[in-house]
């Protein structure tokens, strides 16, 4: 596909940008003489100390299979001005900057587009401090961006060297990395030859010539003009996309999933995916969109128009927003006001152009997927299922702008809007009337004289309440293009199949036999195309009879869904209940799993504008109680270990007092479910890291439990806490026994009651997820536990009583901890001591111990939800410890993380522990 091979620009695009401007690298490392010599030229170039240079050479990128050639020649001047041409078999665009000018030729279509006038002030392609403007947190490059300023060529050898597995082979003179890389400098390294994952580089740096020909000089070529600001601010932000959509950094793969509210509108995340609750009139609905999802639907807008735009413009020869313009001055008249009302009060809240976005809203009708509904005898209980599968633009970063929109707007039908965020048209819905549509295009491009096919969609869920007036607006309305549509009725139990144009409306209803879908299927209705076709057809007839929700989102697996597959939606509209599925960076929306969303309840929380979350002040009180449910063991010896941890469950109180300090932002207090009789230490406290939105308000979000390490301070747990919170979840540190707000005048117990004290800490973790969840800003469901050092032998011990909490992480802890007392250093050796000063023999201390070793309850322990991080070299708690425990619970290699660290230097990987502490605490 042209597009295809058009953004095979894009990494040697990438690769240009980091010539054209400085970037940057932490503190010197030992020299590596050989390495530095070679990549010593390129160097000086990356780090602007080599202003002026000239790089010519090819590269030929592999795309399935075959190798495009991509010829490359780009001159930088100075601090203003460069010349980069990118020539392909099939496309070649030739870029032209200086001081008055900006020009982007297109050879094969003997045009070119010439930029004058003003600059945008923060987006334009100025060489100088161009990897601020093109690089941001969007791209994992911007982590390296940062770290590589003012490097020279020894300390990026180091970096090289110490980041990959790169070393010289004598043989053939080149670097090598494994079998896929091969890099061979020449002519004292001012020319490289490579091979990278089937990619072949073959460049070379020399001197740039003399600054040449005006911006202008364009002899035989057609001048067209444009704003200079629109012209460099689109390549800017295209090209800052591109590195986002090429390597995502974890706020586009994990992105935090913080609720937020603002009037007439709420984000929520249910099972990982963005989901916006709005309500009101067109502009209110409108500005609280914009408020919410203000940098997703940025993402949209530059994918579509900035991105996308500029390769559809090297394709064809013409200004992709100004096709769009034209396409929106025939659309317009048939759009209602009411939804462009909505769509300029959500660029006003965007703060950009409302004519761009109203052009974007109509990008679908420029491109032209397979959609069924399943009833009566095709299913098991009867019920209609509707599926649609979308495929379409994966590769330009649609994803990232993915939410589920529920929308009550005043005088309307509520409905659902399986879409993304910056457009407001539909391609898949349902609305409370138990109406489902989805969409499938076709040709046609260019007959725009009609409805846009999204503003009928968005019409068709707002004002149709049956499968008949569905089917009277599309006879009704002018219609654009060539468009499939299934639409589904959950009241009656009925579907039907739609093939409209401009000229004609057609409805194939189920079991009807069709020229394009071959013979009917009873009680179905069946689109797709080709191959896709004949294997959903395949799948109906071999599930037929047996098909419920389960059964009914395996039909749209691959092949059926493309490898473009965006997003998958099944409608359940009797039941007022969809499944979606939505694509990420490396998977289509058919290999992801599906989330559940019930329309009627999210339906039922708009209407319910008054309820706000509860006021936590000093003194509030809550009502709670255990759920502690032990589940039988066949082992005697787990069993009598349980029964000497568990107590007679009873109601509690909960109670918010102040917090000192840097101690979170309250502490929460309960007593302990294991009293001991000493008054201070028998209230538990917790310090509640609250997870708030920008207006410092408490959001609806998941909570970890924190168990913190044996120092006194806690501070590794404090750390852990706030880390999390700043991710958008509610954490809640135990102090455990004799700790902080519990750590009466005899300090810390030692000998026997120090192991009494950690018996009491289990108790008191587990009642620690009753307490939290009994708190209307906890998402109940999603209360996980992790702990670190000495409270990760708590947690181990705690997550093996009854298997209560979403998710376990045990960090720098183990299994056998008699071993760990008797073999491990410092924090080990020293509790040693203190049992050794008791009186505490080998044999007396295994006793003692027993009551709260890991171990016995290893086996009870979830093994798909508990997650273990160790130090290689830690000899507190030695590797072997962390081993025993990890293949007593039953470990996949993927949940136990190895570090190259000790029980000490393991901090330096708390932010990659955190990220993927976070990661597991929201996936389904």
């Amino acid at each position: 596909m042209p597009v295809v091979k058009v953004l095979l620009t894009y990494p040697i695009f990438l690769v240009c940008v980091a010539l054209l401007c400085p970037l940057a690298v932490s503190d010197e490392t030992d020299e590596t003489p050989r390495l530095a010599r070679d990549i010593a030229p390129w160097i000086e170039c990356i780090s602007g100390r080599n202003e002026s240079f000239s790089l010519q050479g090819k590269a030929n990128l592999k795309l399935d299979g075959k190798l495009h050639e991509l010829q490359i020649h780009f001159d930088r001047f100075n601090d203003d001005a460069f010349d980069l041409q990118l020539t392909h078999s099939d496309y070649a665009v030739h870029f032209r900057r200086r001081i008055d000018g900006f020009a982007m030729a297109l050879p094969k279509h003997h045009s070119v587009y010439l930029g004058s006038g003003e600059l945008d002030d923060q987006y334009h392609l100025r060489p100088l401090g161009l990897t601020k403007r093109v690089i941001g947190p969007g791209t994992s490059v911007f982590g390296y961006s940062q770290l590589l300023a003012n490097t020279d060529a020894p300390a990026m050898a180091a970096l090289l060297l110490t980041l990959t597995q790169l070393a010289f082979d004598e043989s053939t003179i080149a670097w090598r990395a494994g079998t896929e890389t091969s890099l061979k400098f020449l002519d004292e390294g001012r020319s490289v030859l490579g091979e990278i994952d089937g990619h072949r580089i073959d460049f070379q740096l020399g001197h740039a010539p003399e600054l040449p020909t005006a911006f202008d000089d364009w002899p035989e070529m057609e001048k067209k003009d444009l704003s200079r600001a629109e012209l460099e601010r689109q390549l800017c932000r295209g090209l800052r996309r591109a590195f986002e959509v090429a390597s995502p950094s974890n706020s586009l793969t994990s992105p935090r999933q913080a609720e937020r509210n603002v009037e007439h509108g709420r984000l929520r995340w249910i099972d990982g995916n963005r989901v916006v609750l709005l309500h009101g009139t067109p502009q209110e609905i409108g500005d609280a969109h914009g408020k919410l999802l203000k940098t997703e639907a940025m993402r949209c807008v530059d994918s579509v128009i900035n991105m996308f735009g500029t390769i559809q413009t090297v394709i064809n020869g013409r200004w992709f927003r100004e096709d769009l313009e034209a396409a929106y001055a025939r659309l317009s008249p048939y759009i209602p006001e009411r939804h462009k009302i909505e769509t300029r009060a959500l660029a006003r809240s965007l703060n950009i152009d409302e004519q761009l976005l109203e052009t974007t809203n109509v990008f679908p009708e420029f491109f032209h997927c397979s959609g069924f509904a399943l009833y009566g005898d095709a299913t098991v209980d009867g019920k209609l299922y509707h599926g649609r599968v979308l495929d379409y633009m994966t590769k330009i970063g649609l994803q990232d702008s993915a939410t589920t929109f529920i929308v009550a707007p005043d005088g309307k039908i509520p409905f659902a809007n399986v879409g993304y965020a910056g457009f407001i048209g539909s391609v898949s819905g349902m609305n409370a009337e138990k109406i489902s549509l989805g969409e499938m295009g076709g040709a046609g491009e260019g007959k725009w004289d009609g409805a846009p096919m999204a503003t009928l969609m968005r019409r068709a869920l707002e004002e149709c309440s049956s499968l008949d007036e569905v089917k009277q607006l599309w006879r009704d309305s002018p219609r654009t293009c060539e468009y499939y549509y299934v639409f589904a009725d959950g009241e009656t139990r009925t579907a039907v199949g739609v093939a409209a144009t401009p000229e004609s409306v057609e409805f194939v209803e189920p079991g009807q036999a069709h020229a394009l879908l071959g013979e009917g299927i009873s009680h179905a209705v069946v689109l797709s195309a080709g191959s896709r076709l004949e294997e959903l057809r395949s799948r109906v007839r071999n599930q037929y009879g047996k098909i419920d929700a389960k059964v009914a989102q395996t039909l749209m697996c691959r092949p059926v869904a493309m490898s473009s597959n965006l997003h998958n939606v099944l409608f359940v509209p009797e039941d007022g209940v969809l499944y979606i599925a939505n694509a990420d960076h490396t998977h289509p929306a058919a290999d992801r799993p599906y989330s559940k969303l019930d329309l009627t309840a999210l339906l039922d929380s708009i209407d319910d504008r008054s309820k706000t979350l509860a006021t936590y002040s000093e003194g509030s009180v809550f009502k709670a109680q255990d759920t502690l449910n032990p589940k039988p063991d066949s082992n005697a010896d787990a069993s009598k270990c349980v029964e000497g941890l568990c107590w007679k469950t009873s109601a509690f109180d909960v109670r918010i007092e102040k917090s000192e300090g840097h101690n979170g932002d309250w502490l929460v207090r309960f007593p302990s479910a294991m009293p001991t009789g000493n008054p201070i230490n028998d209230l538990v406290a917790l310090e509640w890291y609250q997870a708030r939105d920008t207006n410092k308000t408490p959001i609806h979000a998941p909570a970890a439990i924190i168990v913190h390490e044996s120092g006194s301070k806690m501070t590794v747990g404090r750390l852990i806490a706030s880390g999390l919170r700043s991710k958008g979840v509610h954490t809640f540190m135990v102090q455990l026994p004799h700790y902080g707000a519990r750590r009466g005048p005899n300090g810390k117990p030692n000998g026997e009651a120090l192991v009494a004290a950690l018996k009491q800490g289990i108790s008191d973790v587990r009642r620690a997820k009753d307490a939290v969840a009994t708190l209307d800003c906890v998402d109940a469901s999603k209360i996980s536990v992790q702990g670190t050092s000495l409270g990760g032998f708590v947690t181990a011990t705690t997550a093996g009583l009854d298997d209560s909490f979403h998710r376990v992480f045990i960090l720098l802890a183990g299994g056998d901890l008699h071993g760990v007392m008797m073999n491990g250093e410092r924090e080990a050796a020293k509790m040693r001591a203190d049992l050794t000063r008791a009186g505490i023999d080998d044999n007396q201390l295994k006793e003692i111990l027993s009551p709260i070793e890991p171990l016995r309850l290893a086996h009870r322990l979830d093994p798909s939800k508990t997650w273990i991080f160790s130090g290689r070299y830690d000899s507190v708690v030695p590797l072997e410890n962390v081993d025993r425990l990890a293949v007593a619970i039953g470990l996949d290699a993927s949940h136990h993380t190895t570090m190259l660290a000790d029980h000490y230097t393991g901090i330096i990987y708390l932010p990659m522990i955190l990220q993927q502490i976070y990661d597991h605490m929201i996936e389904q």
